[in-house]
């Protein structure tokens, strides 16, 4: 995936950030205190350390995790941890005392100058060289746990860019078997209804070939898309209403309409037109008062679809399988980008989805 000069800028602040926070707030009662790297020995091991911490949390991210622990080779990438920790600790001692033995954890005092008392005073009894509060002991305490901290973070990091990868990826499979599910679906509907025309011997059969042909031709060229312009989606669900108007003629009373514009606007093939056949399924009986109402209303970044039918007794024992797989693919790929709300009541059947669309 290409970087982008934000990318770069964001972790250049955030790994400038990290190595100013052990100085942000001094002992010497300055909210801010540049390091002396040549004469303090304390300022010379927080900043290596931190340094060194910073390069390895980017070597551990970049490198070992994904080549070394993500291969299963547990055991290799932990005994690397344990050697580069070890060569973190050589380091931070080094720079603030060259000729002290690092593994050595009784003598050496790395925050404070060893010299020698002044003439007249002598140490205190029992202690060859006294070590007030800090220590190699404290030193060593607090390289681990800067060490430790890089090590988890980094591998928070890496499994959970990983985990969402995986989810990434499961979900492209889950829609791509739903779109499997659901272009059958439409064309067996779809011939339906012209087989009804055909009985009847219409001379409307024709033009409903046509209109079948060009919704065919809209599921093979667009509907494995992941997106795709709005207009398009909205000629594919006026073909499908003029297929029905044709094939039911005067037996159902339908309302469509299209408000706003879609020009430059994007939304995902095929999920809106589930609403939309529905009602044709569950709202239209020749012996009873059918009526179907139809609006898509887009302002701004969003479109409304409203879709209202009155309840009819039909002869379809159809599952309903596009419908539920269209409120799934909602939730997949628009999870905080669109609101739907369903009234199913004993007369009417209603949806009203607003989707963002921009």
């Amino acid at each position: 995936m290409k970087k982008t000069v934000s990318f770069y800028a964001l972790h250049l602040s955030i790994g400038l950030a990290f190595m100013l926070l052990p100085y942000l707030l001094t002992s010497s009662g300055s909210v801010f205190n540049l390091p002396d790297l040549s004469n303090n020995g304390h300022d010379r091991i927080y900043f290596f350390t931190y340094l060194m911490l910073l390069i390895f949390f980017y070597f551990n991210y970049y490198y070992l995790i994904p080549k070394i622990y993500f291969s299963k080779k547990r055991v290799l990438y932990f005994s690397l941890i344990f050697l580069f920790f070890l060569f973190f600790l050589w380091i931070s001692v080094y720079f603030d005392n060259p000729e002290r033995n690092f593994l050595d954890f009784g003598h050496g005092a790395p925050f404070k100058d060893n010299f020698p008392p002044p003439k007249g005073r002598f140490p205190p009894p029992n202690h060859s060289n006294f070590e007030p509060m800090n220590g190699p002991q404290t030193q060593y305490g607090h390289s681990l746990l800067v060490y430790l901290i890089g090590v988890v973070t980094s591998l928070l990091f890496a499994i959970n860019i990983r985990l969402q990868k995986v989810e990434k990826d499961k979900m492209k499979s889950e829609l791509s078997f739903l779109k499997a599910q659901i272009n059958p679906h439409f064309l067996f509907n779809t011939l339906n209804s012209i087989y009804a025309l055909a009985i009847k011997k219409d001379d409307k059969t024709a033009d409903a070939v046509v209109q079948l042909s060009e919704l065919m031709r809209y599921i093979i060229t667009n509907a494995n898309d992941d997106v795709i312009g709005l207009e398009k989606e909205i000629n594919y669900i006026n073909n499908f209403v003029e297929l029905q108007k044709t094939r039911l003629g005067n037996t159902v009373q339908i309302e469509y309409t299209v408000e706003g514009n879609a020009h430059g606007k994007c939304i995902t093939p095929l999920i809106l037109i589930s609403f939309i056949e529905n009602a044709f399924k569950h709202g239209v009986n020749p012996n009873q008062n059918s009526e179907i109402v139809i609006k898509i209303i887009i302002v701004n970044d969003y479109l409304t679809l409203f879709v209202s039918n009155y309840k009819v007794e039909n002869l379809q024992s159809d599952s309903g399988i596009g419908l539920q797989n269209t409120i799934e693919r909602l939730s997949l790929l628009y999870p905080n980008n669109h609101v739907l709300t369903i009234d199913d009541n004993p007369e009417n059947y209603i949806v009203n989805l607003t989707i963002k669309v921009g």
